[in-house]
């Protein structure tokens, strides 16, 4: 009885521990005018096409947020008030640079109709 309790409660920290928030300062980039697609830090690289056509949604984080447990690869949920399109989900896909910290980079197409201002208050945490 003990064994199954114990499990139970281990279970229930690591679903807790899965429901965790971050506040992270919030930017976005964007693909060149010129170039075919972006070369990311997870070694994919992203169609301009298909971020133009809002059809990839790819995130970068700051280092920091990868000692945390992020990883290349995850799908987060974001919510930012300032931006309620910008809400959803969104895979990490880049790393932002050493200096960095408690941020998201999101890409996003040049003239995109995100309403996103230059910098935002995002809450992340890992999608179920």
């Amino acid at each position: 009885m003990k064994k199954y309790f114990l499990l139970a409660a281990i279970a229930v920290i690591g679903l807790c521990a899965s429901a965790q928030t971050y506040t992270l300062s919030g930017t976005k980039y964007s693909p060149s005018r010129k170039s075919r697609g972006v070369r990311t830090a997870s070694g994919d690289v992203a169609d301009v096409a298909k971020v133009n056509g809002y059809k990839i949604h790819w995130v970068a984080l700051s280092p920091d947020m990868f000692k945390l447990g992020f990883k290349m690869g995850d799908t987060i949920e974001v919510t930012c008030e300032r931006a309620p399109k910008m809400n959803g989900q969104w895979v990490v896909k880049d790393r932002m640079g050493s200096s960095v910290r408690r941020g998201i980079d999101f890409l996003t197409p040049r003239d995109d109709c995100y309403d996103f201002p230059g910098r935002a208050s995002v809450v992340i945490r890992k999608a179920k």
